[in-house]
């Protein structure tokens, strides 16, 4: 009997984000015709994952492997520079066993040609100065003797760095933003661009709508500008309009997290949610007009589309990945007035809102799940011809299962 293709699937640390689910589904889309072996340095709570993405990824289909994790990586100081390091070693152990090595969440030195899927530009210092006008929000991330000395630490426990545009790897972006970046600062041309998967459930058509809701979904972090949505929603009630906003996302026990706290005490038009399961969201997003993102960086958006594809209508920057997601001028802003103004019009126009949803939800669809298994493995097959490879004998260095 021939042996199935073996594959490597990584990601450093699995919360609840938007990598989260581009893994999960990876993962769904390769365990029924291939061997997996899973690499994270989280526990792995699969019916808890699968529940929160939607996806079905059975656990007796897939080798995990828990890689080592420093004391620090789930607490307020994550250090994750220096824990990416340290996983990206790990992971090269195991990539001459398989027969392809595919990252889903930016790049790993696997130490042999692989597939990366490009979340974020997290993994650059300088695209992290470059993009993210929050970065020095954290203490850690301001330059400082030890913010020099905690990078000096992680170059000398990394493997040697080939620069991206050097390496025969298949880099992915996760939206035409992102192959932008790429070339411009990192000389990677025409990257292939695969959106993250999007569950797309459909709001029931008579789903009773609050006219003035407003709804946010997202992790609550410095970059997605929390602040920034609670003052353009401000402006907008100050101009007669009493609407209301549905915070989802879990506010952490973190000095952001206080602020953002500090800011909805003083606002009873605001509700904090926290984090919900899939169907306690979608549930409020089928509850609601509006949303309301506001993070100008934001590489794809899965949060964006989700809202949309629940009916709601989003306005977004006009920078970013986001932009891809709803292409109408009429519902991106650059300033914070101009949010307003836009806003404005919207809700004195409640009759155009529903021809704007009709064309938004199905414009979702190229999203969906779906298109990202099949896509995904076009590219594999693509960049490997893994269906004409032999497959990789089972040597006792294959570790076993550990459900």
């Amino acid at each position: 009997m021939t042996e199935r293709p073996r594959l490597l699937i990584t990601h450093p640390w699995m919360g609840r984000g938007g990598s989260e689910a581009t893994a999960m589904w990876t993962l769904e889309a390769f365990q029924d015709d291939y061997e997996i072996t899973f690499l994270t340095a989280s526990e792995m709570n699969w019916s808890e994952l699968n529940e929160a993405f939607g996806t079905k990824v059975d656990p007796d289909r897939i080798t995990f492997i828990q890689a080592p994790r420093l004391p620090t990586v789930d607490g307020p100081l994550r250090l994750s520079y220096l824990q990416v390091r340290y996983f990206e070693r790990f992971c090269r152990k195991f990539a001459p066993l398989v027969d392809c090595c595919i990252s889903t969440y930016n790049p790993v030195q696997f130490g042999r040609p692989a597939m990366q899927l490009i979340g974020d530009f997290s993994f650059s210092e300088k695209m992290r100065k470059k993009l993210y006008i929050y970065g020095d929000d954290k203490f850690r991330h301001r330059e400082t003797v030890f913010r020099k000395l905690y990078l000096a630490l992680g170059k000398l426990i990394s493997i040697p760095q080939l620069p991206l545009h050097e390496r025969e790897d298949l880099i992915l972006a996760n939206s035409e933003w992102v192959a932008a970046q790429l070339e411009e600062s990192f000389q990677v041309e025409d990257s292939p661009v695969i959106y993250p998967p999007v569950v797309l459930p459909e709001a029931p058509g008579d789903a009773i709508r609050d006219p003035l809701g407003f709804v946010c979904l997202g992790r609550i972090v410095p970059e997605k500008e929390i602040e920034r949505i609670i003052s353009i929603l401000e402006m907008v009630r100050n101009n007669g309009f009493p609407i209301t906003l549905r915070l989802i996302g879990k506010v952490e026990e973190n000095a952001y997290g206080c602020r953002i706290r500090k800011l909805i005490s003083d606002r009873d038009w605001i509700i904090p949610e926290g984090f919900l399961t899939l169907a306690a969201k979608q549930q409020i997003l089928g509850s609601q007009t509006y949303a309301l993102h506001a993070c100008r960086i934001e590489a794809f958006g899965i949060a964006v589309a989700e809202m949309a594809s629940m009916g709601c209508i989003p306005v977004v920057p006009d920078t970013g990945g986001a932009g891809e997601i709803i292409p109408y001028p009429e519902l991106q802003f650059g300033t914070n007035e101009e949010a307003c103004r836009k806003i404005l019009t919207l809700l004195k126009s409640p009759g155009a809102t529903e021809k704007i949803r009709d064309e938004l939800t199905s414009r979702m669809i190229r999203f969906g799940p779906e298109v990202f298994k099949s896509e995904l493995c076009e590219h594999l097959r693509s960049f490997t011809g893994l269906n004409k490879l032999s497959c990789h004998a089972i040597t006792d260095q294959n570790l076993a299962a550990t459900h």
